[in-house]
């Protein structure tokens, strides 16, 4: 049985990802914002049905003292971690070079990149003592400098390439500890966030992930992945 702590899960691929773990077994910890009924109806449904395999923490991931809150709250409910997915993001839209707001860009920033970064500080003495550990960062291939062709989208194209190399800075320091870290691209999926007209469904990039996370080995630590399990172009 695995243990895995998912942010941002109380819709979209965070929801699926807490879902499909659940339903193969697994302990899940999963945080959202905002848990309220209205909020988070699917996930405090989810929970209810797995009972004591699923728990759910509150956590504002822009908050660092609410990731140490979160951190505490699951070291009681668990002795180690053996997966972190940073899956909490934000996509803010129609960006251009006139409208271009600095605070809706070091938001974006904070919670796309440097939140990740701060989840993982926190959760590190439970990955520590959890089986083959393992973080996976939600990134995109927006964050691609390489196939990287048009402009707009500013704040979010910004964040997940800084989420890509504070990721791969974080790989190579946990290396010694056992601990892999990789960055993810999910597939444009149908969610709030992707859109309706998205190629890949939700639950099929949630197993993708699922499956590959499943399968890291340390070799593949730093490593820039696509969900259906091939390397991305950096």
């Amino acid at each position: 049985m695995e243990r895995v702590l998912i942010t941002g899960a109380s819709r979209g691929i965070g929801l699926e990802l807490a879902r499909q773990y659940l339903e193969r077994g697994d302990l899940v910890l999963a945080t959202a914002r905002n848990l309220n009924r209205d909020a988070a109806a699917d996930l405090t449904a989810l929970a209810a049905q797995h009972g004591d395999r699923c728990y759910l923490l509150p956590l504002v991931v822009t908050d660092d003292s609410a990731i140490v809150a979160a951190a505490e709250q699951a070291a009681r409910l668990v002795d180690g971690l053996d997966l972190v997915i940073n899956n909490a993001g934000v996509f803010p839209r129609n960006e251009r070079p006139e409208t271009l707001d600095a605070q809706v860009l070091l938001e974006t920033l904070h919670v796309n990149a440097v939140a990740p970064l701060i989840v993982a500080r926190e959760m590190l003495p439970l990955l520590r003592r959890g089986q083959r550990p393992r973080i996976v960062n939600i990134s995109s291939q927006l964050g691609s400098l390489t196939r990287r062709a048009s402009g707009r989208c500013y704040s979010y194209c910004s964040s997940k390439a800084a989420l890509n190399m504070l990721t791969r800075s974080l790989a190579f320091d946990l290396k010694e500890d056992g601990i892999v870290a990789v960055v993810v691209h999910p597939g444009w999926v149908q969610t709030d966030m992707g859109g309706n007209h998205a190629p890949v469904l939700v639950g099929e990039s949630a197993r993708g992930i699922i499956a590959l996370a499943d399968g890291l080995t340390l070799e593949q630590t730093s490593k820039f992945l696509t969900w259906d399990g091939r390397e991305h172009a950096w």
